[in-house]
């Protein structure tokens, strides 16, 4: 084989390699079942809990008529109907990570909850805060949560937005969560590769994913982000 024909197929597997990452179907990683198996286990003997859901507007079902938290909570219920189950909402319209850490000691902590469902990210991007600083802020927010006897802890990345320039940026955001997930060992949503796999199946756009603002989720987002919880579950 000659230089120029080895070349040649140098450059049409790299061709191959970047459609196929263009093209090929999106899929947000397998539900880590082992990880939420203690909870499960408390739901089924019917142990009473509380969990609590930390986050800004788009945890507080902003601009649709359920927010996940409460969809979630639902699916639950009908899993298991004997759990003793409090779901808190403490979802913030307008917070942003910092302000989520200043919570801690009032919405989070003082309740001791088994578990800890953490989503921040679009108001530290519209509001100029930068990556690094947003990943600090993470850290330490996990970083007061953990403990022998503290809560299972799941960081949720940020949903896509219908707004090209800004979702580039919540692809950035989205990283340092993914980044802080696995160097702490925590539960991992990942919402904005939920939201990536709705995209185009059964005709679902992103569109119908949010809301008339292009940013919070409609009825349908909320519940696909309810359904990507549950999904941890084995629900």
């Amino acid at each position: 084989m000659n230089f120029r024909a080895l070349i040649a197929m140098l450059a049409l597997a790299v061709a191959f390699a970047i459609a196929w990452s263009w093209f090929a179907p999106v899929r947000p990683p397998a539900p880590d079942l082992a990880r939420t198996e203690p909870l499960r286990a408390r739901l089924a003997r019917g142990e009473r809990m509380t969990w609590v859901a930390l986050g800004d507007s788009i945890t507080a079902g902003v601009n649709a008529p359920r927010s996940w938290v409460a969809l979630f909570e639902a699916k639950i219920r009908s899993a298991y109907p004997q759990a003793l189950l409090e779901l808190i909402n403490a979802g913030v319209p307008g917070d942003t990570a910092a302000e989520g850490l200043a919570r801690l000691g009032r919405d989070v902590l003082p309740r001791k909850p088994a578990a800890v469902f953490i989503e921040f990210g679009w108001n530290d991007l519209k509001n100029g805060v930068s990556v690094e600083s947003f990943e600090t802020t993470l850290r330490e927010m996990v970083a007061r949560l953990r403990s022998p006897d503290g809560p299972m802890v799941f960081l949720m990345t940020t949903t896509q937005v219908d707004v090209p320039l800004a979702n580039r940026k919540v692809r950035s955001h989205s990283r340092a969560i993914r980044r802080v997930a696995e160097e702490n060992d925590l539960g991992l949503i990942d919402l904005h590769l939920h939201f990536q796999a709705a995209v185009g199946q059964d005709g679902t756009s992103l569109k119908d994913l949010l809301s008339s603002d292009h940013i919070h989720p409609s009825e349908m987002g909320q519940t696909l982000i309810a359904e990507a919880v549950a999904r941890e579950f084995g629900i």
